[in-house]
């Protein structure tokens, strides 16, 4: 299991220097070849940025027909644990959540983000699972 940060769709999103290789690997999981999920809260955050509520719901149905992907919705009681245990690790809250979902389901993080590198997960970056799955 995956579990995919919402920087990995921001680079799609606004075509950053690694938006094909993240394009890849989340054209994968709507197919259905990947299993991953993703925290309701990183789906909620992605359509906050961009703000425009035509591109929100646009973005919200298209992830809702991904065939490989899972949404995960948080009680406010792990919410509350997961921000216990960022600030144990030194994460910000969003990291948190999705090290403290990676720990729940023995999943691994799809991110560009390195602060997730000195922790007890395993962190890859998607060319990393577009090169193995190709």
């Amino acid at each position: 299991m995956l579990v995919v940060d919402a920087n990995v769709v921001l680079e799609v999103l606004y075509r950053r220097a690694r938006w094909r290789e993240a394009k890849a690997l989340l054209d994968r999981v709507k197919r259905g070849e990947l299993s991953a999920c993703m925290l309701h809260f990183a789906i909620h955050a992605i359509s906050a940025i961009l703000g425009e509520p035509g591109l929100a719901s646009r973005l919200l149905r298209e992830v809702a027909g991904w065939r490989g992907l899972r949404v995960i919705d948080l009680s406010l009681e792990e919410e509350a644990l997961a921000a216990d245990l960022a600030e144990k690790v030194g994460l910000d809250f969003d990291d948190g959540l999705h090290y403290y979902v990676a720990k729940k389901l023995n999943a691994v993080i799809v991110s560009y983000d390195r602060d997730f590198d000195k922790l007890d997960v395993k962190r890859l970056e998607p060319k990393e699972l577009v090169r193995e799955n190709t």
